[in-house]
Order: C-alpha cells, then structure tokens, then sequence
C-alpha cells in the first residue's frame, strides 16, 4: 500500500479520492495501536495518527476544491448548452421568417410576371429560371374528423408502449415481470 504525502500536491480528482481511502485505511490500521499495552506502542500509534489526521484534512481541502472546480466546470458546460440551445432557437425563429419573407416575395413575384403573360408555365431570367408544375393535394375541412370519414378513407396507426407506472406498481407490490426490474436511482443536482 503506498503512503498518501499531504504536501504533494494531487492534481486528479480521483487520485484524491484514492488518497482519501488509503487514508483512511492507514488510520483505521493505525489505530489499533490505541489498545496496546505497551505506552510506547500507544505513544507512536497517537505520533502516527496526528500525520495522518493532518494528512487526512489537507487531502480532504483539496478534495473539496477539486470537486468544487469540477462542479464550475459542470455549470460552464450546462450554461454553454444552455445558451447554445437558446440561440439555435433564435436562428431557427429567424430562418422561419426568413423563409416566409422569401415566400412572399416569391408570390408577389409570379403575381407581377403573370400579368404580363398569365398563360406562362416559365421564365427565363438572366440569371434565374422560374418553373412551375401541376400538383394536386387533398384539402379536409378543418372541421372534419378522421372519425368522420368513411373506414374506406381512415388509416388507422396502432402504438404499443410500456406502461412503466403499472410496471413499478407490480414489481412494488413483489410480482416478477418478464424483462422488467426495479431500479432506484439518485439524481444530484449542482446549486
């Protein structure tokens, strides 16, 4: 087992995490000692206890300040998408108008070049082509509901989905669903 030195100082987290167990191991060992009837034995294992005591405060401040640095880290990232996801939401807000922007002009623009030639189908620009195309699509009275249709003219979509609160409620109340287990979860927040 190697000896956790407290005036080193440990830049991984875990590597803190790791001392705080040898520590903790070396005092739980180092204790022992206490109960000897020997006074020397009682006298060294008390010498040995306040190092590693001391030891065992310093590693546990820089414990602390690194997981407190992770814990910045965290909320930078958490605030980074945050913002990230706001402004994506802003471009897509400004490309729908954009996109309607675009759709008016471009009504407003066959509207102006089918006075001069109604019967046109297409024009050539210098530098754009405009063509157009016969579609036909089904319009429904907003009124109506699928339900209101002839069977003929429904389609039906059927979805299966686990029901996860009847599922928790009988493996609670001790049953054995195929597939299925229990498990419980803790969830932390950072403030």
């Amino acid at each position: 087992m190697r000896s956790v030195d407290a005036t080193q100082p440990l830049s991984s987290l875990f590597a803190l995490t790791n001392d705080a167990r040898i520590l903790s191991t070396q005092i739980n060992a180092t204790a022992e000692g206490l109960f000897s009837d020997d006074p020397a034995e009682v006298a060294a294992a008390t010498q040995a206890l306040e190092e590693l005591i001391t030891a065992e405060a310093g590693n546990r401040a820089a414990l602390l300040n690194k997981a407190d640095a992770w814990c910045w880290v965290i909320a930078t990232l958490c605030a980074q998408a945050d913002a990230r996801r706001k402004h994506a939401q802003r471009l897509a807000e400004l490309a729908i108008a954009d996109e309607r922007h675009a759709q008016t002009l471009k009504d407003q623009l066959i509207n102006a070049l089918q006075r001069v030639d109604p019967e046109a189908t297409k024009w050539d620009l210098p530098s754009h082509k405009l063509n157009s195309r016969r579609t036909q699509a089904v319009v429904l009275d907003p009124d109506i509901l699928p339900e209101d249709l002839p069977a003929a003219f429904q389609r039906v979509k059927t979805t299966c989905a686990p029901d996860k609160s009847a599922i928790a409620a009988a493996l609670k109340a001790g049953q054995t669903v195929e597939g299925a287990r229990l498990v419980e979860r803790r969830s932390w927040r950072i403030a």
